[in-house]
């Protein structure tokens, strides 16, 4: 019995042939690169973000420790280190959890440390964070 394939059919499988094996070689690249790449990519990230969290931690442990004892008779705070004192703590609060591409969080965390010295400044202690270098990635 006669195979019923077209004669340009074939021609053209056989032209396309090359352009056929370079996307079947990409995918299957893309698809190893991947499965390789992930778990280091994993760790990295996992590794930034834990020194990311001690950091803001840290910042967030001084200020409340400041804002839980603003009212004691012998604390000194104006309302200004009190205003800013919140708002790190704030910026602390409401930074994502969750990485998503609609966050700049680089930019949050320049943010809070910017503000963190602010604060420190106004209360005439260290703004040095004890645990090291900021983290950039």
């Amino acid at each position: 019995m006669a195979d019923k394939t077209d004669f340009n059919d074939v021609l053209e499988n056989i032209f396309l042939s090359e352009n056929t094996q370079c996307e079947l070689s990409y995918e299957e690249g893309y698809k190893v690169g991947s499965e390789a790449g992930n778990p280091e990519g994993y760790h990295l990230g996992y590794h930034r973000g834990a020194e990311l969290g001690r950091e803001l931690g840290h910042y967030l442990s001084i200020v409340s420790f400041h804002i839980e004892n603003k009212d004691k008779p012998d604390a000194q705070y104006s309302e200004k280190i009190v205003k800013q004192l919140e708002k790190v703590k704030e910026l602390i609060d409401t930074f994502p959890r969750e990485n998503s591409e609609d966050q700049d969080i680089l930019g949050l965390a320049e943010t809070i440390r910017a503000q963190y010295k602010k604060a420190c400044a106004l209360l005439k202690i260290s703004s040095v964070n004890p645990y090291g270098a900021d983290v950039s990635f």
